[in-house]
């Protein structure tokens, strides 16, 4: 079973908008050397939004490259249809995912049924584990969010079901709720860059899956939660609650820009561009960013 902290990695881009695919893998190796439990590609925090097909299979193909099995594989994927979820379950079996992490279709709004069959059908055919992401913080996944009676028939249901990543406002509220209708073995994640992950702990969460960049202070705070000392844990998360609201706290695309300068300073990518539209960062701002970084003892702050 997947648990603890594991990041989905964000997709550094030449100057030109291209995959950098050496500067990904300067990203995977950073995140296993900081000691995660697993990494993830092709989520919001990879800008997997903003990418062609090719560019996502590009993705899972250096990552896993680059991983070698060293650790468990999270592969996202928005499927718009049960057939296409299907189509991509097959395509990605071969990197051996340990989750596909699922968006559901939101093109059109169908109802909570519909979504509910979709997860069901799609979890009764796939080989592959998978974590349901509900993301209502995202515009276009708003109308999408399923009540916690719904998620726990999907767990009933769906044999591969066995994940549910819950984020956006109310997130601790929802796993609360959610928790004691799951069967043992179905586990929840926090997301949101780790914004809310205290309250997602206390709400039963089993991990938190973060963006890159900081995920020491995630891990410390998850080795004293999992040690049975919650105060230890909320101390941990305190200290760098300054830093996670700087990422975290603006919208999503302003964390992309953030996660990318501090690597970008601390030289794991050339370039920090992020795909348009996005909303613009003053370079004004980043002085103040980074003193906030540099007062907490960080591999990030260290320069390659």
């Amino acid at each position: 079973m997947l648990e603890g902290i594991a990041p989905i990695l964000f997709t550094p881009f030449d100057d030109n908008g291209d995959i950098d695919a050496t500067g990904l893998r300067k990203i995977v190796r950073f995140e296993v050397d900081g000691g995660v439990h697993a990494i993830g590609i092709n989520g919001f925090a990879s800008e997997a939004y903003k990418m062609t097909d090719d560019e996502r299979l590009e993705n899972v193909e250096i990552v896993a490259s680059e991983l070698a099995d060293a650790l468990p594989l999270i592969i996202g994927i928005a499927p718009t249809s049960l057939e296409a979820a299907a189509k991509q379950a097959r395509q990605l079996a071969r990197f051996r995912p340990a989750a596909l992490m699922t968006l559901p279709p939101a093109t059109m709004d169908n109802g909570a049924r519909a979504l509910v069959d979709f997860y069901i059908d799609f979890g009764r055919a796939s080989d592959v584990p998978i974590i349901i992401q509900q993301a209502p913080h995202i515009p276009m996944y708003r109308h999408t969010e399923l009540p916690a009676e719904a998620l726990a028939e999907i767990a009933v249901e769906a044999p591969a079901v066995k994940y549910f990543k819950i984020e956006g406002p109310g997130s601790a509220a929802k796993m609360k709720a959610l928790a004691p209708l799951l069967h043992s073995g179905t586990l929840m994640f926090g997301g949101g860059g780790g914004i809310t992950a205290l309250d997602e702990l206390r709400s039963g969460a089993g991990g938190l899956i973060p963006g890159v960049g900081f995920n020491e202070i995630f891990l410390a705070a998850w080795d004293k939660w999992t040690e049975g000392e919650p105060d230890a844990a909320a101390g941990i998360i305190a200290e760098g609650d300054a830093l996670i609201k700087a990422v975290s706290g603006r919208g999503h695309e302003v964390s992309l820009h953030m996660r990318k300068q501090l690597m970008k300073r601390h030289g794991a990518i050339n370039c920090a561009h992020v795909r348009r539209p996005t909303p613009p960062v003053a370079e004004c701002d980043l002085p103040a960013f980074f003193a906030i970084v540099d007062k907490l003892d960080l591999r990030v702050s260290q320069r390659n």
